[in-house]
């Protein structure tokens, strides 16, 4: 009783760290974030590759705001595994994400060094390296002028993209019970391509690079439910800072169903469901507060995890962490 009493303090305590940055006025941003992010942080920490005691393989889908041309819509694939006998942990994921006739699509591997600070306590350091490719398709732009013939100097008449570079780092701390993350998965600022200069596809500004800090527990409310609330904190020194709050609660027999919220007054209800101790489903429904500023537009949000023992003998482990 005692530990977990310990662990909602750590908890506590970087949440209201967390929250005491958010005092500035938060707004939406560009960057890819999935609801459920607990499915799938090997996309927002590189240190957490390898973090578990098998290999899983995540695939997720996001649509955001059904029943509005050209809303952003994600998909994701990812894997990464610890190496056996080796304080390491590799990953690799590939993501695509499009909003209106902008596209942008991302290839990444991951690695992850792993420092035991004592028998149940693990700091891991992590990088991840690969390209980012962003695409303009002029030629889906529609217009509802019946006399535009198409000849607008300001409207390319073909499709132009670019591939560049990109990096990130990370560091996640983590016990049985707790975790704690902090990253930055995209050091640089991949630009979307002019028709006029291509070369300048890529930057490095400090103030535009966006810092993410992940913290959660896992709280043991009885002998066949856990709760596992965690908060994402994520900004730039050039933006306003975002939050996202989740808390889960999940069965012994693998049902899970949970509530998440976020800056920009939006809220949304999370269900899963474990067959066995290798695959599992998740759904998110995402709607907001704001329905009279935002209208009625609701977004949705599957995962599937698939996990792949290591050892001869089946693990136990729970997906949280």
């Amino acid at each position: 009783m005692n530990k977990q009493r310990h662990t909602i303090i750590y908890f506590v305590l970087t949440s209201i760290m967390c929250l005491s940055l958010t005092y500035s006025k938060l707004s939406a941003q560009e960057n890819i974030l999935f609801t459920n992010y607990n499915n799938n942080k090997v996309f927002i920490n590189p240190a957490f590759s390898g973090s578990t005691p098998y290999m899983e393989v995540a695939m997720g889908y996001h649509k955001q705001w059904t029943g509005v041309d050209g809303a952003p819509k994600s998909a994701i694939l990812s894997a990464h595994t610890p190496l056996n006998n080796r304080p390491i942990g590799i990953g690799t994921m590939i993501y695509s994400n499009e909003i209106g006739i902008l596209n942008e699509t991302g290839f990444f591997a991951n690695y992850a060094y792993k420092i035991k600070m004592s028998k149940r306590r693990v700091l891991s350091l992590g990088l991840q390296a690969g390209v980012v490719s962003k695409e303009v398709r002029w030629s889906e732009v529609v217009t509802y002028d019946p006399n535009f013939t198409g000849d607008d100097p300001s409207i390319p008449n073909m499709d132009i993209s670019n591939i560049s570079p990109n990096f990130g780092l990370g560091a996640y701390y983590t016990t049985p019970k707790f975790h704690l993350g902090f990253s930055a998965p995209r050091l640089l600022q991949n630009a979307y391509p002019n028709e006029k200069d291509f070369s300048k596809s890529i930057n490095f500004e400090f103030k535009e690079i966006y810092f993410y800090i992940n913290s959660g527990v896992i709280l043991n409310i009885n002998s066949t439910i856990q709760a596992t609330p965690s908060i994402l904190l994520f900004s730039s020194l050039n933006s306003t800072t975002n939050y996202n709050f989740n808390i889960n609660f999940t069965h012994t027999k693998g049902v899970s169903v949970g509530t998440s919220f976020r800056s920009g007054k939006y809220w949304s209800i999370n269900t899963g469901y474990e067959f066995n101790s290798k695959l599992g489903i998740s759904y998110a429904y995402e709607n907001s507060f704001d329905k009279l500023k935002r209208g009625d537009h609701t977004s949705h949000e599957i995962f599937l995890n698939y996990k792949v023992s290591l050892k001869k003998s089946s693990y136990t482990s729970p997906r949280f962490f």
